[in-house]
């Protein structure tokens, strides 16, 4: 293999020879994620479910003689590129600012505790999520997400919706709450009255330490690195994060069924879009 054929067009050669699982492969290393963290087999294949036997099989398809090869090459065109792709400050700034919310993230989340709420969310009838402010872009997000994969529920963004839900709910409903402070009233108050209801309540936060209510999850994300409100990166993206987090976990189980349902809903779409342009 050629050390100056760029990884981006190898993969892309023998794009059709790939399965589904090693397609999955291919996204991670064309992404920026992975120029960021160890490339070793066992986290790999722990971060992305599959077997060491899957990163041979997709290294040789790729034309390498295995893994340990197509990742010396991967982290030699790293290099080349970065010392190619110069910004200037004000870009790097931020860049390093993503770069330590991802970094935190992978430090505080737990595995167990993704996949316990993952396990409430299969086992809800119905989903609602809480969020305010600008978490209630991140409540929209999930609810939009998680409904195209056939999950019944509604993102509820105001005192008076966080109200009259939380009086309607019961054991079969499960609350998931957005707040970054950890202190918002209108969000922990309403987890508590749906937890009195008798609803699984799970709080999303990068204060944890500060909630000291007996909530069914706490799932921690980063704070935002900044020591004025005026130069933080967007608000949102902690608790993103975390979202696209618990999403892969849920899409893992019964992952074919769910897929089914995805395609289906984009059809059904596509079906509706058709019609509203020849009425």
């Amino acid at each position: 293999m050629k050390q100056d054929q760029d990884l981006r067009m190898i993969i892309a050669s023998h794009e059709t020879e790939l399965t589904d699982m090693e397609r999955d492969i291919a996204h991670y290393f064309l992404s920026s994620e992975a120029r960021q963290h160890s490339l070793s087999s066992s986290r790999v294949t722990k971060l992305l479910h599959v077997s060491k036997a899957a990163l041979t099989r997709f290294s040789q398809k790729c034309g390498f003689t295995g893994y340990r090869e197509f990742v010396y090459h991967f982290n030699e065109e790293a290099k080349e590129q970065q010392h190619e792709e110069e910004h200037d400050d004000l870009t790097l700034s931020v860049l390093q600012r993503y770069h330590h919310v991802s970094n935190v993230t992978e430090n505080f989340v737990k595995d167990p505790q993704l996949e316990h709420v993952a396990d409430l969310i299969d086992q809800a009838d119905r989903v609602y999520y809480f969020g305010i402010g600008s978490s209630s872009l991140v409540a929209r997000e999930m609810k939009v997400r998680l409904m195209r994969l056939g999950v019944a529920g509604k993102a509820v963004t105001d005192q008076d919706g966080f109200t009259w839900t939380t009086s309607i709910l019961d054991s079969s409903c499960l609350v998931i709450g957005f707040s970054l402070s950890g202190k918002t009233s209108a969000i922990t108050d309403s987890l508590v009255k749906a937890k009195e209801n008798g609803a699984k309540t799970v709080l999303v936060t990068a204060n944890p330490a500060c909630v000291h209510h007996d909530f069914t999850e706490v799932v921690p994300a980063a704070p935002l690195p900044s020591n004025t409100y005026i130069d933080r990166i967007s608000a949102v993206l902690p608790l993103l994060i975390v979202v696209d987090l618990i999403y892969t976990h849920f899409l893992s189980k019964n992952r074919d069924e769910k897929e089914t349902v995805f395609n289906r809903y984009w059809e059904n779409k596509k079906l509706s879009n058709q019609r509203s342009r020849k009425s």
